[in-house]
């Protein structure tokens, strides 16, 4: 049995690993009751168990599966050495477990199905990552993906009806199809050059219809609470010509654009990109993809409502990062002009919403509120910026939504932000008229 995990993993990615332990030990941690509590881009900002409750557990699993990758351990392997140790905390069988909201039910925790879940789901999603970001490394080498399913008897039949089929990388189709594609999905893809696709005879597939539909991803047993989400499909010609529209499953409706390794990528290419306006804009349109707005928002629920505590009882800082927006072209342009270092996607680090500047800030009563945490990417587009004369950093003037008010948001010369919060207007035109700011491009942000 060892055998075809080991072939399997082969298959999935065949390129060194490295990308896809990196997004694993990337994320965060997230405790949840139920798996639907973490659905779609959550996943790929936070790693969670659901029904482990305690922290000590899930870094358990997590530290687990990190070691099946970094070693390429089998199933077998994994659920040997886990499984004693699970069994040793008491997260095994079926037991009595109180939920976050103090409800008391029986539930399943650790079993060998659930490990074997486990095992693959996550194992798949991280090499899948890993493919993603080589893929968008290679720039135009490889311009074409092919999706592969496994083709076997364990195969949904609306996932084979994929297998062969072929789009550009850069078809807005990957972000909806881009594997995994539900529990246990074996699905990937193989890129490909023009050079291959000519000798092999192959063809871009037709568009296929990409569709919506309201469902529910399940209900609590015990108050009939309904999990309502948005799943996304597409609907394709099977190898005998008949339409069949593959579902993804509930909570996969992610892209691979929204995880960490992206973030690193996306500002390497920005800065890459200063000479070239129209590769700039696709780094900008990939920061505000709609993937990473949702990203986004995960990350905010991750940071306020991880269920990871300190000694204080507050919301653990974990040290996690998102990207929150971009300078505009020109002011980055201006920027460089000048001889200052440029990075023009900017990032936020949870310490920022709930350490001790957001702490401080909030005594103050200068904080962002969480409503303002969330709109950040969006206000950040109509932003006017400045940069700090002594120093270096840039500053982002936004309107507060209240007379007299703005939000000032500085970030470092790296594009890390250093602080938030609101000011009164009277104190910005201040420092402009007191030569300690400059204006960036001349204009509002986009």
């Amino acid at each position: 049995m060892a055998k075809p995990d080991r072939d399997a993993l082969r298959a999935l990615f065949d390129l060194a690993p490295e990308a896809a332990i990196e997004y694993l030990r990337s994320k965060g941690l997230r405790i949840t009751f139920k798996w639907q509590e973490m659905l779609d881009e959550a996943h790929a900002r936070s790693f969670t168990v659901a029904k482990a409750m305690r922290l000590d557990v899930l870094q358990d699993i997590r530290t687990a599966l990190l070691g099946a990758l970094k070693e390429g351990k089998t199933f077998l392997q994994f659920e040997k050495e886990l499984t004693p140790l699970l069994q040793s905390k008491g997260w095994w069988g079926k037991q009595i477990v109180v939920d976050g909201d103090g409800q008391a039910q029986q539930v399943q925790l650790g079993s060998l199905r659930r490990l074997k879940t486990i095992y693959q789901t996550n194992l798949q999603s991280a090499y899948m990552a890993g493919r993603a970001q080589a893929i968008a490394q290679t720039s135009n080498a490889f311009p074409y993906m092919m999706y592969v399913a496994v083709m076997d008897s364990r195969t949904r039949p609306s996932h084979a009806a994929l297998n062969g089929k072929i789009w550009r990388k850069d078809d807005p189709i990957w972000q909806v199809i881009f594997p995994p594609n539900g529990f246990n999905c074996r699905c990937r893809t193989r890129p490909l050059t023009e050079g291959m696709m000519k000798r092999e005879g192959l063809e871009p597939s037709p568009p296929p219809e990409v569709l919506t539909r309201a469902v529910n991803a399940g209900s609590d047993p015990l108050t009939g609470e309904l999990f309502p989400t948005v799943q996304t499909g597409v609907r394709v010609a099977d190898a005998n010509g008949k339409p069949i529209t593959m579902w993804v499953d509930a909570g996969f409706n992610s892209s691979p654009l929204a995880g960490h390794a992206f973030d690193e990528l996306l500002a390497r290419k920005a800065v890459a990109a200063l000479g070239d306006t129209a590769g700039f804009e696709l780094v900008r349109e990939a920061v505000l993809s709609p993937s990473r707005m949702k990203a986004w928002d995960a990350f905010i629920d991750g940071t306020l409502d991880s269920g990871v505590r300190n000694r204080a009882g507050e919301p653990a800082i974990q040290g996690q990062t998102m990207t929150v927006g971009m300078l505009p072209l020109d002011a980055a342009r201006e920027m460089a002009a000048r001889g200052s270092p440029v990075f023009p996607v900017l990032h936020a680090e949870d310490r920022l919403i709930i350490g001790r500047k957001a702490r401080r800030h909030e005594a103050i009563g200068d904080a962002l509120t969480e409503d303002q945490w969330r709109a950040l990417p969006i206000m950040l587009k109509d932003a006017t910026f400045y940069r700090q004369l002594d120093g270096g950093n840039v500053v982002a003037i936004m309107d507060a939504g209240k007379p007299g008010e703005v939000i000032k948001v500085v970030f470092a010369p790296d594009g890390r932000m250093d602080t938030a919060f609101v000011v009164s207007a009277d104190s910005i035109e201040g420092s402009v008229k007191g030569g300690l700011w400059e204006l960036l491009g001349g204009r509002r942000g986009t």
